[in-house]
């Protein structure tokens, strides 16, 4: 499959980030001064750890704390572990996660430094980029597959599912085109907070983006 021509990126958090991300409109990387003190994470802690000393290899540099990670495709490996509790990750129901949703466009609209992978940021097979024209080193056929486990004939499916687009160190708010939920009860909580703080975006109730 080519590069598409509109390419959205997926950033899953916990419903309760959202209250700090609209009052400082911008989502924030994890060592960013004006960071979310009391985020909620809700990904592998040991993962987490492990990444947070990973080197960037290629401009803008840094570690991966210095960056705000999107995925490419919906339904992540992580999710799948979040929601059924796996090898040590904290069990959450799918109401409390939602999908903060961007595209390439407004990356660069807002001019926003980036890299990208072609498979899971911390796997050493994997390489970086940072060039539009590289979009093509995406498996889109694998990035946005369902059933993403490896198979006999691909043991390499589930690092590509896992391909990250990174951005340096804060993404505005108007930048964030809509927000994926998992029920009504998840929509009805986010237009409260929209509400709140006069801010408006298309909230789509969409239970086939979890498990």
């Amino acid at each position: 499959m080519p590069k598409p021509a509109r390419i959205y990126l997926y950033r899953i958090t916990h419903i309760d980030n959202l209250d700090f991300i609209l009052e400082s409109g911008k989502l924030t990387c994890p060592n960013h001064p004006d960071c979310d003190p009391n985020y909620i994470g809700i990904g592998d802690a040991t993962l987490i750890n492990s990444r947070s000393t990973k080197e960037v290899n290629i401009e803008p540099y840094g570690n991966f704390t210095d960056y705000v990670a999107f995925y490419f495709g919906e339904r992540s490996p992580m999710l799948y572990a979040i929601q059924k509790g796996f090898n040590g990750v904290t069990k959450r129901h799918p109401e409390t996660i939602i999908y903060l949703v961007t595209t390439f466009t407004k990356i660069k609209e807002h001019e926003s430094l980036y890299v990208f992978s072609d498979g899971h940021g911390y796997h050493l097979m994997s390489q970086f980029f940072n060039a539009e024209d590289d979009l093509e080193e995406v498996d889109w056929d694998i990035v946005n597959l369902r059933r993403w486990n490896d198979t006999e004939d691909d043991p390499d499916r589930k690092r590509r599912k896992q391909a990250e687009f990174l951005v340096y160190q804060e993404l505005p708010l108007p930048a964030i085109v809509g927000i994926g939920v998992y029920n009504e009860a998840a929509k009805t909580n986010i237009l409260t907070k929209f509400a709140e703080h006069d801010f408006v975006r298309d909230v789509i109730v969409k239970p086939d983006l979890y498990y």
